[in-house]
């Protein structure tokens, strides 16, 4: 351990040759390392792996001289073209894809329908008009409507002296080409006799402009028809904007249903004003007159009117939520008679209301007469106890008598034993 701590000996010195003609060159060896306080590990080396040859690999042989002479086979770089059930395969997975693909996609908004209207004006004979609405409401008339297709509705005005006015309306306008052929079936079917003549061309074509008046949830019962030519499309447009200007006046005519303009040809229209009576039809007629006039440079001529009642109306109107809900909650509710009748309803009514007190006093004294028969009930169990707990209340006469007899046979069982 002593020479472990001992300085290591300097290294030699290389001694040159200076005498010799060809210099050599100077060989420096490596210097030792310096023995450390702590003695290194010695440290092993891993040994390295040689791969040997596989048992396969030295099994295979060699191959021989014809072998390797031979040419090497081509690999085809064309693939195969698949099978008939191969595609059937592959189309229905493509099938299959694209419908499950196309199925997220959105769909295409579809066109909205428009509604149009038909208006077409029929001569009757007089008197007709009452039989032509009883027609309506056989069952075979409706059942021939039913088979009307696009058909949404349709009303009939009584109007001038001998005729009236169909207004049907349908989903679309094909649907509205077929409403020629449905008005000559119903007037062959079931109003031949009482037609006084061919219907007139019709007025056909979709809303353009309406407006609701301060009675618009109340039946119409009277209009007025107004056709109107304009002198262009762009005088249409321009008293179009004027009605809609007037909107504010049409909503606080009392008795206003609504009004609807319908565009029946470029540069045509037809109006149709509705109301709750023909008092508030005449009362408007101030209103109308001066819109009328505001748009009169627009017009190709004098407007034509007309004025009639509401005859017939399909389908009928039904009552709004509301008005449900309300005979709902009060079935019982009665409405009351009209003004004119009240005093005739009153006396109509007297004599059945007499009749059905002096039932119900009958009644009343017939059950009084029953319950006074009928023996008294049973006492409850609150009264069971209440006497229970006040012994000193005299007992009824019945209960006395038992007891009364029953004392003395007590009182003679102790003579006895003794």
């Amino acid at each position: 351990s002593a020479a472990l701590f001992q300085p290591s000996p300097p290294p030699p010195q290389a001694m040159g040759n200076c005498g010799s003609k060809k210099a050599e060159k100077t060989v420096v060896e490596p210097e030792e390392p310096k023995p450390s306080a702590v003695p290194e590990e010695p440290v092993e080396e891993e040994p390295v792996a040689t791969e040997k040859p596989s048992p396969e690999a030295e099994a295979e042989p060699a191959p021989t001289e014809e072998e390797a002479e031979a040419p090497e086979a081509e690999v085809s770089t064309v693939a195969e073209l698949p099978t008939e059930e191969e595609k059937n395969i592959f189309a229905k997975v493509g099938d299959f894809v694209k419908n499950a693909f196309s199925a997220r996609e959105e769909e295409a908004p579809k066109e909205e329908k428009v509604e149009v209207s038909r208006l077409t004006k029929i001569p009757v004979k007089e008197g007709a008009v009452p039989d032509m609405v009883a027609a309506t409401e056989k069952d075979e008339f409706k059942a021939l409507v039913k088979t009307f297709v696009g058909f949404v509705g349709v009303k009939m005005y009584a109007v001038g002296d001998g005729h009236v006015v169909t207004h049907s309306r349908w989903e679309d306008e094909a649907a509205a080409e077929g409403g020629k052929a449905a008005l000559g079936g119903v007037l062959k079917t079931f109003m031949a006799e009482l037609v006084a003549g061919p219907p007139e061309e019709a007025l056909v074509g979709p809303e353009m402009w309406a407006v609701d008046g301060p009675a618009a949830s109340e039946p119409p019962v009277a209009v007025r028809l107004t056709k109107i030519g304009f002198k262009g499309e762009e005088a249409r447009e321009a008293a179009l904007a004027l009605l809609r200007s007037k909107e504010g006046a049409f909503k606080e005519l009392g008795g206003l249903v609504g009004v609807s303009s319908y565009q029946t040809g470029p540069t045509e229209a037809f109006v149709v004003a509705s109301y709750t009576s023909r008092e508030a039809l005449e009362a408007a007629a101030p209103v109308a007159k001066e819109v009328l006039g505001d748009a009169m440079e627009h017009f190709s001529g004098v407007p034509a009117q007309e004025t009639g009642t509401v005859e017939y109306i399909w389908p009928a109107k039904e009552p709004s939520w509301i008005e449900k809900v309300s005979a709902y909650l009060s079935p019982t509710k009665k409405a009351p008679p009209p003004p004119a009748e009240e005093e005739e309803a009153g006396e109509a009514e007297a004599e059945p209301e007499a009749e059905a007190a002096e039932a119900a006093e009958e009644e009343g004294a017939e059950a009084a007469e029953e319950e006074a028969d009928k023996p008294p009930p049973p006492p409850s169990l609150f009264e069971k106890v209440a006497a229970a707990l006040s012994p000193r209340k005299e007992k009824p006469p019945a209960a006395e008598a038992p007891a009364a007899e029953e004392a003395p046979a007590a009182e003679e069982a102790p003579a006895a034993e003794e």
